[in-house]
């Protein structure tokens, strides 16, 4: 793996995490970008679920009287609610939480705007991962107040979450389903980190029996029914391996391209929770910023990697 991965790895085993339900016993506003809380006069460091980045909500827009009061809500705000990973690792699992912690049904979530306006989320809502609980959408730069606000703090990474979200979306495992994904990275991806040999891995994998899957090109539902079936999963580190959720309750095996000059340990981590097998190969040669740079795939170890499979 690359450097970051590793850091991120021993930094991780000495962390503390914790699942819980605050209930806040008095009135509170909520700032529309990471739900920071403010209540009687002071803001209440510490709310948002990444206390080290967050910043002075704008005070005058929580002393002046709110456009609109709710009785109660759970919140659902994440600085990165707008990306497909943190999605499903930092927000549904939010309300994975308060389902499994008995927050009342008639309680609704409390969901910004740029989190709400992403197709994936529009899609999870229609497809009924919320359940009959209501969704009440925060404009961006909205100040809400919430007389009882729920502050949810979920496990990072915990298959029960990945249960709840494949059990709301109807989605999941089949043993007997034997199909080989490659997911590609189409050229609009927002971070770039395209392969420049991207045909040559494409014609390798066709003839080790891949499917070639833009996930970007597919609806959730379509998402959730591929990735169900696969019991080999490939491509490079982003958003789109954040499909091998689906696959929850049946075996997979993962081999995830990483580029020597970026990555996280995320899909590595999911994996290893889900009980599935993993391996990563590192790509060669980047140029371009470290998040965006472009590499070239090793096609020796890619083809090596593909053997070992049968």
């Amino acid at each position: 793996m690359p450097d970051q991965a590793k850091t991120f790895l021993r930094e991780w085993a000495t962390r503390e995490d914790t699942e819980a339900v605050y209930r806040m016993v008095r009135p509170c506003t909520v700032d529309p970008k990471m739900g920071i809380l403010f209540s009687q006069g002071r803001v209440l460091w510490g709310s948002s679920d990444q206390p080290e980045r967050e910043r002075n909500p704008r005070f005058f827009s929580h002393v002046k009287a709110p456009a609109r009061r709710f009785p109660a809500a759970i919140l659902l705000h994440h600085v990165h609610g707008d990306n497909y990973f943190h999605f499903f690792l930092y927000v549904l699992s939010k309300a994975a939480v308060a389902d499994l912690h008995d927050v009342p049904g008639n309680v609704p979530l409390l969901v910004p705007a740029r989190t709400a306006q992403t197709a994936f989320f529009h899609q999870a809502q229609e497809l009924g991962v919320f359940g009959d609980r209501k969704v009440i959408v925060q404009g961006k730069q909205e100040v809400v107040e919430v007389e009882t606000a729920y502050v949810v703090r979920a496990f990072f990474n915990h298959r029960p979450y990945y249960d709840w979200i494949c059990q709301g979306l109807r989605a999941g495992g089949r043993p007997e389903a034997r199909r080989r994904i490659f997911v590609l990275r189409g050229e609009s991806a927002a971070n770039g980190r395209q392969f420049r040999n991207q045909q040559e891995v494409n014609t390798l994998a066709v003839q080790h029996g891949f499917e070639l899957i833009d996930p970007g090109h597919l609806s959730l539902r379509e998402q959730a029914d591929i990735f169900s079936e696969a019991v080999v999963i490939a491509g490079a580190h982003g958003a789109g391996l954040t499909n091998l959720i689906f696959r929850t309750g049946t075996q997979c095996h993962i081999i995830e391209l990483f580029s020597p000059s970026m990555g996280s340990p995320h899909y590595y981590m999911l994996a290893k929770e889900l009980g599935f097998t993993y391996q990563s190969l590192m790509t060669e040669d980047p140029r371009g910023r470290d998040f965006t740079a472009s590499t070239q795939v090793d096609l020796a170890a890619l083809e090596e990697a593909f053997r070992r499979l049968n």
